[in-house]
């Protein structure tokens, strides 16, 4: 009996941990203007992620530019990683150089960069926001 109520509580205690990454990277998004909530006056209340204005065009051109399909869950994961790249350069003004040399070094490298994961966890997020919105 007791050995269940430790698998239960290991699990409760991994799906907090899931919520918790997940809620820090939507914070981060946030903050970097790549989603935002819809507006709540016109909605009655709705707290739903889109993504910014800005980012849906860099996605928009990624797709359109690279021949990436929305409706295969692989390309949409591209899409959204390497328009993230475009984003934190054009947007954020990070130096196309230091952008690019992290993204070859997250692609080399990314199960041993904590940053890896946090690239991952935003590309996650990402992914949801655009399948519900093309969903809709």
């Amino acid at each position: 009996m007791a050995d269940e109520s430790s698998k239960s509580s290991g699990s409760d205690g991994r799906k907090d941990h899931d919520v918790q990454r997940m809620a820090a990277a939507i914070e981060d998004l946030l903050y970097m203007e790549v989603i935002k909530f819809k507006d709540v006056r016109a909605l009655q209340g709705s707290d739903e992620a889109i993504l910014s204005p800005q980012f849906a065009l860099v996605v928009s051109n990624v797709m359109s530019n690279m021949n990436l399909k929305s409706e295969k869950n692989e390309d949409v994961m591209k899409s959204m990683y390497f328009s993230l790249l475009i984003y934190m350069n054009e947007y954020l003004k990070i130096p196309k150089s230091f952008t690019m040399a992290f993204g070859n070094d997250i692609e080399k490298h990314r199960e041993s960069m904590e940053c890896g994961d946090l690239i991952s966890n935003y590309v996650t997020v990402l992914q949801n926001i655009f399948s519900r919105g093309k969903a809709n």
